[in-house]
């Protein structure tokens, strides 16, 4: 759970901010108008689409099966049975791709899952390797999510052996996305492929990818999860394997290469220290942390979001300062200068360190100031002044300003001063979904 919500609150600043910019000085905004599902599209019902979908034409069949998920839920019930029958029968590989997006973009009746389920796992199986088919099958599987758990003893077979690489990169996405049981937990066979395989398959994309999916499933349990809300112990015997993997990743025994790329080598020392908590420490961290000096952006994206998964701990040493020095100087004066995601990132990684980061905060209040002074003087420029005379009927003042790159960051700011002087705010702020 606490790494769940540690991922949230990576990204919290950036949504929170929007969210703020949309809203600032709207004291009374207009009521949102309830949206309404189409119950017409281009002059045609749901029941006329849905006959299409069996017109002898394969371009109306497709065009049917990607304008049915418009109509919404409403459509589930009435669509169902035919797109799976469609998914089942379909001989045209085109048509066929649109029957799974269908699937998964509007839904299926709960009795047609199951059929829908295995006819995706047998089109994984015994699809032809390197297809494009093969591809929408893994993709559709990991949309679905852990109801397809069914679906991993497919997705960890020969498909993870696929000439594409785009494919076994679905496929690792796929694991992490099914393979997480609300009942028993991260699945056990899914782990080890991801630890086994993947994560050290030829192609990086692949491995970054298998290395996201560890980290989103985490340690198997000892058993089953009852009423408690709190998951069963880990078992970290199972877990060890993954473990062990890791640090073969990161040694160059005679003969073999450990992990070269900077971006993975990151996920690789997380993956270690979520599967074995005794490799958590300085070790690691300032590992990690030394990536946040590199002259390419990549992997200092990659470090602040690896540190912020270990919240207070990720501040120990110098890697707080590390952290601190990526923040734009006071002294700014163009944002052209600035990366707006690394920024985002590097507040989300200061709100982690919650308690640990406070020292900050005068820093983070001049930089606040910084932005402020920039938002007034760009409302000082003609282009500004003419947008105001140009406001539409429902545009306030407030709205135009809150649309300045200039404010929406020093919002940015403010919220992680917040969040930082009152780390109790993080998770009682943050709407919690499930966890996986």
């Amino acid at each position: 759970m606490l790494w769940y919500r540690l991922v949230l609150a990576c990204g919290w600043i950036v949504a929170v901010a929007t969210l703020l910019a949309a809203q600032e000085g709207t004291q009374n905004p207009p009521p949102m108008q309830e949206f309404k599902w189409p119950t017409n599209i281009a002059g045609k019902g749901v029941q006329e689409w849905l006959k299409e979908v069996d017109d002898p034409d394969p371009g109306k069949r497709e065009m049917a099966l990607n304008t049915l998920p418009a109509f919404g839920p409403d459509a589930i019930k009435i669509c169902s049975r035919k797109i799976v029958e469609r998914m089942r029968n379909e001989k045209d590989p085109s048509v066929r791709m649109a029957a799974y997006r269908a699937a998964v973009m509007l839904g299926l009746d709960d009795r047609d899952w199951k059929d829908a389920i295995t006819i995706l796992a047998n089109a994984v199986d015994q699809g032809v390797p390197g297809s494009q088919t093969r591809l929408a099958a893994v993709q559709a599987l990991a949309a679905i999510g852990p109801r397809a758990e069914s679906a991993v003893s497919v997705l960890t077979g020969v498909v993870c052996q696929d000439p594409s690489y785009a494919i076994r990169q679905a496929v690792a996405n796929a694991l992490g996305r099914v393979g997480g049981n609300e009942t028993y937990g991260p699945n056990v066979r899914a782990l080890n492929r991801l630890a086994g395989t993947l994560a050290s398959d030829v192609a990086a994309a692949v491995r970054l990818e298998a290395l996201q999916s560890l980290v989103l499933l985490g340690p198997p349990w000892t058993g089953r999860r009852n009423n408690s809300k709190d998951p069963p112990p880990i078992d970290w015997k199972q877990a060890a394997y993954v473990a062990d993997r890791m640090r073969e990743r990161l040694q160059s025994p005679k003969g073999k290469s450990g992990e070269l790329d900077p971006q993975i080598e990151i996920w690789v020392r997380v993956v270690l220290m979520r599967f074995d908590p005794k490799e958590i420490g300085d070790t690691h961290l300032n590992a990690i942390a030394k990536h946040l000096s590199s002259p390419e952006l990549g992997p200092r994206l990659q470090a602040l979001q690896a540190l912020s998964l270990f919240g207070e701990q990720a501040a120990g040493g110098k890697r707080l300062d590390a952290v601190v020095q990526l923040l734009p100087p006071d002294s700014l004066t163009d944002l052209n200068t600035i990366n707006p995601v690394e920024l985002n990132l590097v507040l989300g990684c200061l709100v982690a360190m919650g308690k640990e980061a406070q020292g900050v905060l005068p820093t983070l209040e001049k930089l606040e100031k910084t932005f402020e002074k920039l938002r007034d003087k760009r409302m000082q420029e003609e282009d500004f002044k003419q947008a105001l005379k140009n406001l539409g009927p429902k545009q306030t003042r407030e709205q135009l300003i809150a649309s300045l790159p200039e404010e929406q960051l020093r919002l940015a700011v403010a919220q992680a001063i917040k969040y930082i002087r009152k780390p109790e705010l993080r998770f009682s702020e943050v709407p919690m979904g499930k966890t996986p």
